[in-house]
């Protein structure tokens, strides 16, 4: 393996986090259910949208095509959802189960769901929804970065950051989406192209002081009324915690290394897509009256205990099979050619 091939190689303690922060949407949704607040559990969305611009550029830089970058993106997304969409579909039809407000499921509108063109079956798909628009986007700002530099795209940045205060544009793609923080996938993938200096040309306290401050903005911010100058510090924030994790692996980030970071990482979009339905069926048994923080804390264990199982089978026979598909059709192109007579 080159020096360039470790260097963008996996980094677990990425995924970890991302399952970290998938388990903490369902806290912050089992909040919101029994405490009247401004919480809607944006900031972990943040944090992944930034993530996704950060590690698809790195897969850019590893030297795919666009065929085979979005042939992958196809097999990693879409699968899973379509499961999803397809057991919430089952589940209203025989028992007249469903998540959120009562959605329609004729059969137009269940397709639309299935391709995330809607998200009113799954109302968190609609980050996903935000995530498929948001991937020519990627591409073009890796390759004007590539060409011209990272600070090229800080225009671009700022034009979007410029958007997010006008509200037709953040509603554009209906229901529950929000493109406020569409610029994240440009900070994820500038950071891919300036992050290493950054973080390497500050000294070591330096880099402890700056993911501290970063991890505790970014949880401030989390229970903030998700304004476009509050998602703007969660992007800011959610970078600086990426940039320290991927450059600069310190001690503090340790517990990302545990067995179980390691396994939310693993499962953490099946967990994503699938926990709504988890903290549904957690609302109906453990509302304790009068006290609302106690109900709200009791529900998020419960619903990471009901969500947890089907996140793991989601991942085990739907997301790991479909990868694995998708990478066989690269490996069958580049079987070796017979040799010449």
């Amino acid at each position: 393996m080159t020096g360039l091939q470790r260097d963008l190689g996996f980094i677990p303690r990425l995924e970890a986090l991302r399952g970290l922060a998938a388990v903490s949407v369902v806290a912050y949704h089992a909040f919101g259910q029994f405490i009247d607040s401004h919480v809607t559990g944006l900031a972990p969305v943040v944090l992944f949208f930034v993530l996704s611009g950060f590690v698809l550029a790195r897969s850019l830089a590893r030297g795919p095509t666009i065929g085979e970058f979005f042939r992958h993106r196809v097999f990693r997304l879409f699968p899973a959802a379509i499961a999803v969409v397809l057991l919430l579909t089952a589940l209203h039809a025989q028992f007249g189960f469903y998540v959120g407000f009562l959605p329609d499921f004729s059969t137009v509108n269940v397709l639309m769901n299935a391709l995330m063109l809607k998200h009113d079956i799954n109302g968190p798909m609609w980050s996903m929804t935000v995530e498929i628009l948001a991937t020519p986007l990627i591409l073009l700002s890796f390759w004007i970065c590539r060409r011209h530099g990272w600070r090229t795209m800080l225009p671009f940045a700022m034009i979007l950051f410029g958007l997010s205060f006008i509200g037709p544009y953040v509603h554009l793609l209906g229901g529950f989406s929000n493109l406020a923080p569409l610029y994240a996938f440009i900070a994820g993938v500038m950071l891919h192209f300036a992050g290493s200096e950054l973080v390497k040309s500050s000294r070591d306290s330096s880099v402890w002081i700056a993911a501290l401050f970063s991890g505790a903005l970014l949880l401030y911010c989390g229970f903030q009324k998700q304004t476009a100058p509050i998602i703007l510090l969660e992007t800011i924030s959610s970078g600086g915690l990426i940039a320290i994790i991927s450059f600069a692996p310190i001690s503090l980030f340790s517990f990302l290394d545990a067995g179980v970071s390691r396994f939310f990482g693993q499962v953490s979009y099946s967990f994503y897509l699938l926990h709504l339905i988890g903290l549904s069926v957690a609302l109906r048994i453990t509302s304790i009256a009068g006290w609302p923080v106690a109900s709200a804390l009791l529900t998020a264990v419960l619903a990471v205990a009901l969500t947890t199982p089907l996140a793991w089978l989601s991942w085990r026979y739907i997301e790991r099979p479909f990868v694995r598909w998708g990478r066989s059709f690269r490996q069958a192109t580049q079987v070796a050619p017979e040799p010449a007579a």
